[in-house]
């Protein structure tokens, strides 16, 4: 039974932490929690904020409520109610009442006006896995001790320092004593429930030996990685945004176990799917799930897939849920069948995939000073954003901008014309744009005036990072952080980047396309008529609007014209920020993609010249205006391949949806495998595809209760079709019927 119940407990398992047994014996309620945390944060005021962060984590983790589930494989529960998130939030908004009121007003009121977003960013993050793995909790304590004596006994040892060492010593001693806390609760389930006492006796012994050494097999390695997901994400509350690379990561341990005859290669695949059970459990298909990867090479350029990447796959591919997300990275030499097991996937409905291409990620990653070894080893964090592995802080999620608004904003001199606002900067009167160079120079005024009002907010965010979010447990992880003696957001990492992700791509692309046909070319229309005829949301020119709408230069379509707008906006967009200097020490990478704020800036934009009516949604990452590319697939995916984006470190992506008839069968699927490769061996960055019909999603929309597995890839993560509100559902709808045969 102990590796053949998965399917009786696969629904007790993925709902488990709705309703949690905690074990009133093991520790305080959250009740009783609650006010003795918050009474000793005040009463630690005057302490450096790492201490009195360390020393509340350590509390929770000793005096805590636990629950051990006796059906499950994992242990890690722990009744803390996000404390120290709830303190971290009481810092942040005292930071910003002192120090930057006036800057916070202007960024909320760029965002609700739907121009940008400038925000700390403590959100997306991963520890050096390798490191978690090759030292555990064990070896990362030693670690901590020795670098401090070290430079006690140089004498020099500074206060600030001294005050990371410290709380770095507090967190970890506590992860040991909670991992011998829950080891003993599994010990003693082991006797409350016969039927499931090997498991639980299995369970302690793993635990155990977690709290005494560096992990020796698989499970301990996989039991490990999750505790510190739950005390990175949930206790000290930096959101993590990927568990690594799966098959390159677990592979020694997976390999070791097949030898000793401890594990079976389906024994391996069981536990593989009680590990990703627990982050669906966690979340559902909400808050962009879990990300992890594999495939791509390591930092020498071999091929990283083996057996344990087809392992990792089959046992996501039986489970066929939204969550965990996996990204696929793609090398040369990234075996073809391996891709197209999971394009198979794909096209059966489990859409938790994207592809990244290694040929395009490393190069850009280079661009920003990293080696080429480490760019190798780079992980996707969240979304698709690249990192390099134990060695970067990224903020990948700092700032997002409307590139649509600044358009809007030279038409309307700065002033947002649905709500009336002044949020942009004044380019001058519109006769004075005689050229449409000219209107172009004064877009692009308008993005920099818009980056530096990011930059200057998030500069001053970033440089008091550490009033705000000190991070012992994450920080300990990476050496250069341990070496320095410095926490990861004060600077300790090798790399500290932040970046901005430019969103409304395609439809800034075919507003200057239709300004520069209908004004400059064929000067049908001034550009004070066509401010007019926006201000009124095209009322009495249906005409025009249909005219605009219909034009075939628009991007998507593989046409001369407007790809080549594209490319000038896309190469200015990378000028203007690759390497900025931020507040960190660090630089700014740039994005380009607009993840599922399409939505959210649609909403806050007015009417567009290219035939778009205000507040529909814009255009999604780099894709074209939803049924504006005319041409196919394979057009589009020669549009997207004239932009150079290596220019594009924060990463992009194009989304790809296909009609079930298009990837049917044995030639169906040898044409999406082509799609994918085609479309890296032009230069592609990222790409993810959805697979169905309108038909079907119409019939999920009015018999919900019938689809309710019916998955969808949102953005960088995929939800369930029904749990999308009316208007995200009647945009794939729209994206559907437009679908071509690749």
């Amino acid at each position: 039974m102990l590796w053949t119940s998965f399917e009786l407990d696969r629904n007790h398992l993925l709902e488990q932490y709705q309703q949690p047994a905690w074990d009133t014996s093991s520790g305080l309620s959250l009740d009783d929690l609650t006010p003795k945390v918050m009474s000793m944060a005040d009463e630690m005021a005057d302490l450096p904020r790492p201490i009195v962060k360390a020393r509340l984590f350590a509390l929770i983790l000793r005096e805590g409520q636990i629950d051990v589930d006796p059906r499950d494989f994992f242990t890690a529960r722990l009744n803390h109610g996000g404390l120290l998130i709830k303190l971290r939030s009481r810092w942040v908004q005292a930071f910003i009442a002192e120090h930057m009121p006036d800057a916070r007003a202007r960024e909320r009121e760029a965002w609700s006006l739907g121009a940008f977003r400038s925000e700390y960013d403590f959100g997306h993050t991963t520890p050096d896995w390798e490191d978690v793995l090759r030292l555990g909790v064990p070896g990362l304590l030693e670690r901590i001790r020795v670098a401090r004596q070290e430079k006690a006994d140089q004498g020099t040892l500074s206060d600030n320092q001294a005050v990371f060492y410290e709380s770095a010593e507090i967190v970890y001693q506590a992860f040991a004593d909670f991992l011998l806390r829950l080891s003993d609760a599994a010990a003693a389930a082991a006797k409350q429930h016969a039927k499931h006492a090997e498991r639980m006796l299995l369970n302690a012994i793993c635990l155990k030996n977690l709290a005494g050494q560096a992990p020796q097999t698989l499970y301990e390695a996989l039991q490990l990685s999750f505790i510190f997901h739950e005390l990175q994400e949930e206790i000290e509350g930096e959101r993590l945004r990927s568990m690594g690379g799966m098959d390159r990561l677990y592979r020694p341990f997976y390999e070791h176990d097949l030898e000793e005859g401890r594990l079976t290669r389906e024994q391996a695949k069981t536990l593989f799917k009680y590990y990703f059970a627990k982050f669906f459990a966690l979340t559902g298909d909400q808050l962009y799930g879990q990300p992890l990867f594999v495939g791509g090479m390591d930092p020498e350029g071999n091929c990283v897939v083996s057996d344990l990447s087809w392992v990792i796959m089959e046992a996501d591919d039986d489970l066929s849920l939204p969550n965990p997300k996996i990204h696929i990275r793609i090398s040369p030499d990234t075996p073809v069948d391996f891709i197209a097991y999971c394009c198979d996937m794909i096209r059966r409905g489990n859409s938790s995939l994207v592809f990244l291409n290694d040929d395009v990620v490393i190069p850009a990653l280079c661009q920003t000073g990293v080696t080429v070894a480490e760019a190798r080893n780079y992980v996707p964090i969240g979304c698709y954003e690249p990192a390099v592995l134990g060695r970067e802080v990224p903020c990948t999620g700092s700032a997002s901008m409307n590139l649509a608004k600044a358009i809007e904003m030279v038409l309307f001199r700065g002033q947002d014309p649905l709500s009336g606002q002044k949020i942009g900067l004044d380019t001058g009167p519109l006769e004075a744009l005689v050229t449409y160079d000219d209107f172009f120079a004064a877009v692009i005024k308008q993005i920099v005036y818009f980056l530096d009002t990011i930059v200057a907010t998030l500069t001053e965010y970033e440089r008091h990072y550490m009033l705000m979010n000190p991070a012992p447990l994450f920080s300990a992880t990476m050496v250069e952080c341990v070496a320095a003696g410095r926490d990861a957001y004060a600077g300790g990492a090798k790399y500290n980047n932040s970046s901005v992700n430019f969103g409304g791509f395609g439809s800034a692309v075919d507003s200057l396309m239709a300004i520069r046909k209908l004004v400059y070319e064929q000067q049908a229309k001034t550009l004070e008529q066509m401010q007019a005829i926006l201000s009124r949301d095209w009322a009495d020119e249906e005409l025009l609007r249909r005219r605009m709408l219909n034009d075939p230069d628009k991007w998507g379509n593989n046409r001369q014209a407007p790809d080549a707008i594209a490319t000038e906006l896309a190469d200015s967009l990378a000028h203007l920020l690759n390497n900025r200097a931020n507040g960190r020490s660090g630089v700014y990478k740039a994005g380009l993609y607009s993840i599922d704020r399409c939505f959210y800036f649609g909403a806050r934009t007015g009417a567009l010249p290219d035939g778009r009516l205000a507040r529909q949604p814009l255009s999604k990452n780099l894709s074209a205006v939803t049924s504006m590319d005319r041409g196919g697939v394979t057009a589009l995916i020669d549009s997207v391949t004239k932009l150079d984006l290596s220019q594009f470190p924060n990463g992009s992506v194009l989304d790809i949806l296909l009609h079930p008839s298009a990837v049917r069968g044995e030639d169906g699927l040898n044409a999406l495998v082509s799609l994918v490769l085609t479309y890296f061996r032009q230069g592609g960055f990222a790409v993810h595809a959805n697979v169905f019909d309108a038909r079907q999603l119409r019939a999920a929309q009015e018999h919900p209760e019938d689809y309710a597995n019916l998955q969808v890839r949102v953005c960088g993560w995929n939800v369930y079709f029904v749990n999308l509100n009316r208007q995200e559902q009647d945009e794939f709808i729209r994206q559907a019927e437009h679908a071509i045969d690749a």
